[in-house]
């Protein structure tokens, strides 16, 4: 598998897309949880997840 173009960390152990703590979606969504802003980290969410079954 090739490396990310940009390399982004995951935390989230059961995403299909994190391998060794790495992201490795082709395209990566990150949207704010409430409304159409956010102010801070904790108000975003990854919607590119998948749970890895």
């Amino acid at each position: 598998m090739d490396a990310p173009c940009m390399k982004v960390k995951c935390g989230v152990i059961n995403c299909a897309y994190n391998e060794g703590h790495m992201c490795y979606a082709d395209a990566l969504e990150v949207n704010p949880m409430d409304g159409a802003k956010a102010s801070i980290s904790d108000e975003t969410c990854c919607t590119t997840f998948k749970d890895k079954i």
